[in-house]
């Protein structure tokens, strides 16, 4: 806790170096001391101290009390007056400053200490009640209902706006005037006055709610129905002092009533639903899983690491403001469709629907701890809180709002077990794979600037005669936490996280390149092409072609020697797109190829004939069946190579394992092919020893 600091104004200097020792030495803040009125009133503004231990008889034209008269009115600081003088009249004209304590010189340091806690600590309750009072003030004068407050003789001592706007009457020219004068009630059925409320009160001591029927005559004579009811105000010691009246036009009676069923299920600080509207809704995720199996919903708990240290630090109505800040961070954070919920004191929860993945899930809750810990700045006071989240992912063995509650919480206290800003998901299968995804993540985005893509180059040759005709490019992520992985291990990851434009950047500009310094090695290698694969993103990306046009810049190399592996169902699903984009790709004289050809549909055969395309591929599932020749897909590879033939395309196929599957694809007119019959994907070093040996023979 910061000690509090003290400004002595004394001009006695070595006094004054007495004091400031001794209050040092007791534990306070003195930085500096003044010698005059006129100097206290100068610094306070800068040094800004707790409070102000004055002189009363002070050199210069303004004395102690004066100047405490004008620190109270421009500071509101305790001042305590620290001085040799206690004649009457001395005394008198300092308790018009109002003094939070007077000491005598000399003293001792025990009794100059518990004034100065004892000033601080009214001071500080005062300030408190100050606030309330304000916020008293502010709720009453925002409320939509009318409130009047009397003396016991029926006098009235307070109107909010309301009650201004409904009876008419400006609270200054209706203060002390008779309650009866101003709250004109009559029955409205009748028009017969209604009287003697404020005796009835005060007779019966209870709140008295008024007949339905009540209506007001406001000060312009227009009849207003009215509900009404009128309570009794009691002081410290519980006797009447007065009563309150409140009062609101019944034509707002649905607003308010939408108001009240509001607040039953929303949280009154922070606007949040409460635990019951977040059960409900619970409930309907429940409800609609059963009724869609494909339907996935998350429920997470969200609990403030060390908020009782934000309290005790700053105090309750600072805590409520940090809470407040949290709620806002995590509205921006979440999708409308979600709903957040304050359930306890510094706990939150959060129920994601329509899921796709855990990972979607993890992601989630891994910005709302990053935004949290965001430094929260509240009336210039910064403070820091972190939060912990407990994970569950609905599953057919939940059946039960209570069952995904208790494991949502479960796993809530796991995560604080390790420590503050942490997550858990419930089943350790679970987390520990949401935890491996968020590193894969984390690592993924980092793999181009630590150079750990690899590219192997699988042979394709010329089945006829085995030569060597180029190579198709297959990426590998050389990482360092589970050694060399595959296109499947990452490659969705890449899409989903929004890098996979960026990778196929790099793995364009590198295949390209790497394929130019093979050509130029030596003649015979000049005519070898290279085989990218696109997906569906790559595919459809504006920023392709470009991507193209500056890799073949840079490399040097020729468009025709680039390949450009599109798969059917990519280009199929939207055709009249894809024949555009078609178009465009071969307007740069690249060679495509539409890989994983079956001939399956009418799409099928409209791409087969698209002039863009000049090569078909043939998947490894189809050849597999190859060394059948009465097995259907046999007969589909035979049809393929067929047409194609009849439609002037080349044809190729990949996963070749066998001898016999590479001469009846030759057979039946297929002209290239790849698969570990030939070669296995190769690194560089290896492709550039195989090109030194195909050079010698």
């Amino acid at each position: 806790m910061l000690k509090a600091r003290m400004l002595v104004v004394e001009d006695e200097v070595i006094i004054a170096l007495d004091i400031q020792r001794t209050l040092i030495r007791m534990g306070y803040d003195v930085p500096e001391f003044v010698t005059s009125a006129e100097s206290a009133l100068e610094r306070i503004g800068t040094l800004q101290p707790d409070l102000v231990l004055m002189d009363i008889h002070l050199s210069g034209a303004m004395d102690g009390i004066a100047a405490a008269d004008e620190i109270r009115k421009q500071h509101a600081l305790p001042v305590v007056f620290l001085t040799a003088h206690s004649d009457e009249a001395t005394l008198n004209r300092a308790k018009i400053t109002e003094p939070y304590g007077y000491v005598l010189k000399p003293f001792e340091e025990r009794e100059l200490q518990i004034a100065i806690d004892i000033a601080l600590y009214r001071h500080s309750a005062e300030t408190k009640l100050r606030q309330m009072e304000r916020w008293l003030g502010t709720t009453l004068e925002s409320l939509g209902d009318g409130v009047i407050a009397t003396r016991l003789d029926g006098s009235i001592t307070f109107m909010n706006r309301m009650a201004e706007v409904l009876t008419g009457w400006p609270q200054p020219e209706a203060l002390g005037r008779p309650f009866g004068e101003v709250l004109r009630l009559v029955y409205q059925t009748t028009g017969i006055p209604i009287t003697n409320l404020v005796e009835r009160v005060l007779e019966n001591g209870l709140i008295i709610d008024l007949s339905p029927d009540t209506a007001l005559i406001n000060r312009e004579g227009m009849e207003i129905p009215v509900d009404k009811s009128a309570a009794p105000i009691r002081d410290k010691s519980g006797n009447v002092a007065g009563i309150v009246i409140v009062f609101r036009e019944l034509t707002a009676r649905k607003y308010v009533e939408e108001k009240l069923r509001h607040f039953a299920v929303h949280d009154v600080l922070t606007g949040l639903p409460n635990e019951i509207l977040l059960t409900d809704r619970l409930s309907q995720a429940f409800e609609h899983a059963k009724r869609y199996p494909d339907y996935a919903f998350a429920l997470l708990v969200i609990d403030l690491d060390r908020f009782r240290h934000i309290i005790d630090s700053y105090g309750d109505v600072f805590g409520d403001m940090v809470l407040s800040a949290v709620a806002q961070r995590l509205r921006e954070n979440l999708r409308g469709a979600d709903t957040l919920a304050r359930v306890g004191g510094d706990e939150f929860m959060v129920l994601l629907t329509h899921i796709n993945d855990l990972l979607d899930v993890v992601r989630i809750a891994q910005r709302i701890l990053d935004k949290i810990a965001e430094a929260v700045i509240i009336e210039g006071q910064e403070a820091f809180i972190s939060a912990s989240i407990g994970i569950v992912l609905s599953e057919p063995r939940y059946q039960r709002t209570e069952d995904i509650l208790h494991d949502a919480v479960f796993a809530l206290r796991q995560a604080k077990t390790q420590g503050d800003r942490r997550l858990r998901v419930f089943n350790t299968v679970q987390n520990n794979y949401a935890i491996r995804l968020l590193q894969l993540e984390a690592d993924l985005n980092l793999a181009i600037e630590r150079n750990e893509f690899r590219i192997h180059y699988q042979p394709i040759v010329e089945l006829a005669s085995g030569t060597l005709s180029g190579f198709e490019a297959l990426l590998h992520w050389q990482y360092s936490e589970h050694g060399l992985l595959a296109p499947a291990d990452f490659w969705a990851l890449a899409e989903k996280i929004g890098i996979l434009v960026k990778i196929s950047a790099w793995m364009l500009h590198e295949s390209c390149r790497q394929l130019r310094a093979w050509q130029q090695l030596s003649p015979a290698n000049a005519a070898l092409s290279v085989a990218v694969n696109l997906s569906q993103t790559q595919f459809l990306h504006p920023s392709l072609r470009n991507q193209l046009t500056q890799a073949l810049a840079a490399s040097g190399l020729d468009a025709r020697y680039l390949c450009l592996e599109i798969p059917e169902e990519v280009a199929a699903a939207d055709p009249l797109v894809s024949s555009h984009i078609l178009a465009e790709l071969d307007e740069l004289g690249v060679q495509l190829h539409l890989d994983d050809f079956d001939a399956g549909g009418k799409a099928s055969l409209n791409l087969l004939q698209h002039p863009s395309i000049h090569t078909i591929k043939i998947d490894r599932s189809a050849v597999r069946s190859v060394s059948g020749t009465s097995d259907r897909k046999s007969a589909i590879v035979r049809s393929i190579l067929s047409l194609a033939g009849e439609l002037g395309k080349k044809v190729a196929a990949e996963g070749i394992e066998t001898a016999e599957q590479a001469e009846r694809l030759l057979s039946w007119g297929c002209r290239c092919g790849q698969g570990y019959h030939f070669a296995e994907p190769l690194a560089t070093k290896d492709v550039e020893r195989l090109l030194a040996s195909e050079a010698k023979t």
